[in-house]
């Protein structure tokens, strides 16, 4: 008896407080920073030279590494999937045997005869139909789901830093774009102003100018609020402060006609199909389904539960074997095996609803991406006669064929060719990130993201 209560009192764990202090959780997210050391080792370990540091400028990989470090939601995703890997370990405990014991004095004895009764007995508990199997086999699959999660939510986060940065690199390309056509209008504004003096123009022509020069100032302003917004939403989705992608020199250059890459071929939708994250997540949880229901059916056999003992009653050595089980007499399990049933149910329907879905997203985002592509190919096509047009109107100036005037509002034409470039470029870049989306995949194969280990059992797919 001594040593069975030894046994199992020790080996316990004993409970650690782990409070939150929301003081200390803000001041460590506000001390993040781009050239921290630990993103750096990370950095290198991806391919960057410890030459390169610092880095001059942070585009669209340098960003996605320092979100896959940083983001709160990763380190969620790793949490959640550690709480699955627990659930491994409860689902292959086998059950504890049971110890009882019973201590009996008699009052009235034969002369010669023990007073005292002593029965000791354990019980051993013995599931059957490999139900123990089952539990595991579950377990199993959603933690399977659940590390699939982790690469999920980075694909999205990646999603977001692209999303984000596209929407930056625009807003500071149309301010570019805006500055430089409110200088062009300024001095179509002072040449005017002469022309007037001069009595050759209506004060309506004027007028008109100024508008003009007004509304672009307007223009001008609401650009500069907007870069300023994508930049804080931008340092949003790395998951840092915004005091830190301050510190840094973002890539605002925009991908030229050439680099937009051509639609990928059936097969690699097809293969993109069969192995998007999220379908491979609702495969898993169809086969947690699957063991559920085993596990379900197989409690149709009852458990039974052995217990040899030994008794010393009054000087006599008995020597017992109890043998206890539960009748199936009431029910056979009816109700979680159909609930069992409709959850698997439920799982598949699930799953044909989201391969339907994936399916309808690769050929909408498909077909939007070919479509802005022929757009692009268009405004560029544009953009290129303006600049013949421009190159033709400063010979023509120079040798004196029109005046000033009529030069800088070619260039006018000139500056509207690209911003309707650059429209069309932005939007072709969206649409080549929902077929990014679509895919779950980098249409660049040579684009290449790790997550980092956070420790060896934390590492992620």
């Amino acid at each position: 008896m001594i040593l069975a209560c030894l046994a199992t009192a020790c080996a316990h764990q004993t409970y650690e407080p782990a409070p939150i202090d929301p003081g200390q959780t803000a001041e460590r997210f506000t001390a993040r920073t781009l050239d921290a050391p630990e993103l750096r080792r990370y950095m290198e370990s991806q391919g960057y030279a410890e030459s390169a540091f610092p880095l001059q400028t942070w585009g669209l990989r340098e960003l996605t590494l320092a979100a896959f470090h940083y983001h709160p939601d990763l380190e969620l995703a790793r949490a959640q999937w550690r709480a699955a890997q627990a659930q491994e370990i409860t689902a292959g405990q086998k059950p504890n045997p049971g110890f009882s014991t019973q201590v009996e004095h008699h009052s009235e004895t034969d002369g010669g005869i023990s007073p005292w009764s002593l029965m000791l007995a354990i019980d051993i508990p013995i599931e059957t139909a490999g139900k123990r199997q089952f539990r595991i086999d579950q377990a199993v699959h959603l933690s399977e789901a659940s590390r699939l999660a982790i690469g999920q939510r980075a694909w999205e986060i990646y999603g977001s830093v692209r999303s984000a940065l596209i929407d930056y690199r625009a807003a500071a390309r149309s301010l570019e774009l805006l500055e430089q056509e409110l200088a062009l209008q300024q001095a179509i504004v002072e040449m005017l102003q002469k022309r007037l003096e001069s009595g050759y123009i209506s004060d309506i022509d004027l007028a008109s100018a100024r508008l003009r020069q007004q509304h672009l100032q307007n223009n001008a302003m609401a650009a500069r609020t907007l870069l300023a917004e994508s930049r804080a939403r931008l340092a949003i989705a790395v998951g840092i402060p915004a005091t830190a992608l301050n510190a840094v020199t973002l890539d605002e250059s925009l991908p030229a006609l050439q680099n937009f890459t051509e639609p990928p071929p059936d097969e690699t939708q097809r293969v993109a199909l069969l192995n998007r994250l999220d379908i491979r997540a609702a495969l898993a949880r169809y086969a947690a389904a699957e063991s559920r229901l085993q596990l379900e059916i197989a409690r149709q056999q009852p458990d039974f539960v052995l217990s040899p003992g030994y008794m010393f009653d009054q000087g006599d050595n008995i020597w017992l074997l109890g043998f206890s089980t539960l009748l199936n007499l009431m029910h056979h399990n009816e109700g979680p095996i159909a609930e069992a049933e409709a959850q698997r149910a439920v799982a598949a329907r699930e799953f044909e609803a989201l391969q339907a879905r994936v399916i309808g997203e690769q050929d909408l985002a498909l077909a939007q991406y070919e479509s802005r592509l022929a757009e692009l190919e268009k405004a560029g096509a544009m953009l290129e006669t303006q600049r013949q047009n421009v190159s033709r109107s400063e010979r023509q100036f120079e040798t004196g064929y029109i005046d000033r005037l009529q030069w800088t509002t070619t260039k006018m034409e000139a500056l509207a060719a690209e911003q309707g470039r650059l429209a069309a470029s932005v939007l072709a870049e969206k649409a080549r990130a929902a077929l990014e989306d679509a895919l779950q995949r980098p249409l660049d194969d040579s684009v290449h993201l790790a997550l980092p280990d956070q420790n060896s059992e934390e590492s992620s797919p």
